[in-house]
């Protein structure tokens, strides 16, 4: 609501929001619509899903003009004075349409932002070909009722085209009393909304211009964005070779600002350049020099130079491309070089490192070859064993049934275990092998993992234990790690060779000790017995994988603990594990057992 002369009237000019009739038009310079009593005007349906292609096009027009919600401009506001001043009229606006509102750019005898379109007489008269006349609101029967009617009783409004010829706004007049509009008065407002219509011109051409100018600076914003984000030099050199562009990676690299840089001839023996080989360049056979010359890329020279800023010999690997004019004559050249210095350095080590390979690739090739063999021996003996049980039963004795069984047990146990290390050592690389703890028995853990590896080739028995042997910790994996330390013994002594398991109480921790009378293990190889796939000499011809010891390091030192090997007592190998009782992730919980004892017990 606005006030006009001290009475309250309805800014949404609610004049023709349903119907209206036509009168008489007024021919030149253009044809206005007039309303009578009695004729109606036909509805302007909208709504969100309900926009034609003309609507659509109406409202990417007022988008394209930039002009809703801008500040007041004095073209606009003088328009309006001179549209009321010729009509004798207290209110005359121009406006503008987006979806939902009637938005008012200038506007004289009121004072409001926008209205809601759909209640609005502009909705109508953007949608007539020409000028909109409604001599009187008041003698409409839908009319008679409302407020407004009796303050704004007469309408002339003017729709606004865009150079597409697509109305984006009204210039409009009012009345508060019924008055009539000459043809005078509606050929001098027309004459104004066509001033109107220049404007728009001339905002489009200004807004043109503009986003030339904002394009034109986002171009080169984009390019010194791109050219200091990359991470090779790139100097940029004019006809004449001076340096008229760099990045923030060629001042790193060269060891000058760019201040220093500018101007530089690229004939400059400061950068004291040199060959791969150590002999100077010359003038002319500077990359550089040869593509400003000949207008052709050199590419991939590798160039010593001498650092400015600590006078340190770098080494780059440098290209060099024509610049063409909008002629298409040469306009220069760019350089875009790497530093390789330490590429160069690390070629050695990559050499090294590809003989490591190498080296590993033989030492896999072994693996496979003893996976295999330690895969293939068991199922053969497997499969001959199950033969002689299915094809000989009736001739075999009940002994040697369980005999045969008994080493079929052993070949799948042997046969499983191998498999079993290359999975869990898998598991052990991709982090997945993370200890589950719960509260176990050390002592029956040797006793029963002792058991199954004691037989007529190696006597295994356990020693006396001393102290609390129960702890806090993964139980497959202790026995795991038990299971291998006697497998290794095992499997790398000779037949005959006596094997003994132990462990003690230490102040916090647990140790298990493996010690056997055989060979013993080499000074030189009892730290790097513990890596895998690692196999000692004279295992060359015995099963395994190398995992074992591997995975007993490493189970150790998944539960804060550690493993090592060193001579034993007993003229061979003894392999000690530390495990700690209880880690700091585990509360105190309950008092030890008191100690127990018990003699050494041959299995």
């Amino acid at each position: 609501m606005v006030v006009v002369g001290g009475l309250a009237v309805s800014v949404t000019l609610y004049i023709l929001s349903k119907t209206g009739q036509l009168c008489e038009h007024i021919e030149p310079p253009m044809a206005p619509t007039t309303v009578e009593t009695g004729t109606t005007l036909g509805k302007v349906e909208r709504g969100a899903k309900q926009l034609t292609d003309e609507e659509r096009a109406r409202l990417a027009a007022v988008q394209r003009l930039r002009i809703l919600d801008t500040p007041p401009e004095q073209a606009y506001d003088d328009i309006v004075m001179l549209a009321a001043r010729i009509c004798a009229a207290p209110v005359a606006f121009i406006s503008f349409f987006d979806d939902e509102r009637q938005w008012f750019k200038a506007q004289t005898g009121m004072d409001i932002e926008s209205v809601r379109r759909d209640s609005s007489i502009g909705e109508y008269t953007i949608a007539a070909s020409g000028p909109l006349v409604v001599p009187d609101t008041a003698l409409d029967e839908r009319f008679a009722d409302k407020e407004f009617a009796a303050l704004a009783r007469s309408y002339a409004g003017f729709p606004l085209f865009d150079l597409d010829r697509v109305a984006v706004g009204v210039l409009g007049v009012v009345h508060r009393e019924p008055t009539p509009f000459t043809a005078a008065h509606l050929e001098m407002v027309g004459a104004l909304g066509r001033q109107v219509e220049q404007l728009f011109v001339l905002r489009s051409t200004l807004a043109a211009r503009s986003a030339d100018h904002d394009h034109a600076v986002e171009r080169e914003t984009r390019y010194r964005s791109v050219l200091h984000s990359l991470t090779h030099g790139v100097i940029v050199h004019d006809v004449d070779g001076s340096v008229t562009d760099c990045n923030l990676a060629a001042e790193s690299i060269v060891g000058m600002t760019r201040s220093e840089l500018l101007g530089q001839s690229p004939l400059d023996r400061r950068f004291d350049d040199e060959h791969e080989d150590g002999t100077p360049f010359n003038d002319e056979d500077r990359p550089v020099a040869i593509t400003l010359k000949y207008g052709i890329d050199v590419r991939d020279v590798v160039v010593g130079i001498r650092r400015h800023s600590d006078d340190a010999r770098r080494w780059l690997l440098v290209n060099s491309a024509p610049l063409w004019g909008a002629t298409g004559r040469g306009g220069g050249a760019v350089v875009t070089f790497a530093d390789i210095t330490d590429l160069l350095t690390l070629n050695s080590q990559l050499q090294e490192s590809l003989a490591d390979l190498a080296r590993a690739a033989q030492e896999r090739a072994a693996l496979l070859s003893a996976v295999s063999h330690d895969i293939r021996a068991p199922l053969a003996a497997i499969r001959m064993m199950t033969e002689i049980l299915e094809d000989r039963a009736d001739a075999i004795t009940d002994s040697q049934r369980s005999e045969l069984v008994s080493r079929v047990r052993a070949e799948a146990r042997r046969t499983e275990g191998v498999l079993a290390d290359l999975v869990t050592a898998n598991r052990v690389g991709s982090g997945l092998e993370a200890p589950r703890r719960r509260r176990i028995d050390v002592e029956q853990l040797m006793y029963a993992r002792a058991r199954e590896f004691d037989g007529t080739s190696h006597s295994v028995r356990v020693e006396s234990s001393r102290g609390d042997l129960t702890l806090w910790a993964d139980g497959a994996q202790v026995e795991r790690i038990i299971d291998n330390l006697l497998s290794n013994a095992v499997t790398h002594t000779p037949v005959g060779t006596k094997v003994q398991i132990s462990a003690a109480e230490m102040s916090s921790t647990i140790e298990i000790a493996v010690d056997d009378d055989g060979p013993g293990v080499p000074d030189e190889m009892r730290v790097s017995v513990f890596s895998a796939y690692v196999r000692g000499e004279r295992s060359a011809d015995r099963p395994g994988t190398g995992l074992g010891l591997f995975l007993v390091q490493q189970f150790a030192q998944f539960h804060g603990g550690s493993a090592r090997c060193e001579a034993s007592e007993r003229g061979g190998a003894r392999f000690v594990v530390t495990l700690p009782r209880r880690p700091d992730s585990v509360g105190v919980g309950k008092e030890p057992r008191p100690p127990r004892h018990r003699d050494s017990f041959e299995l």
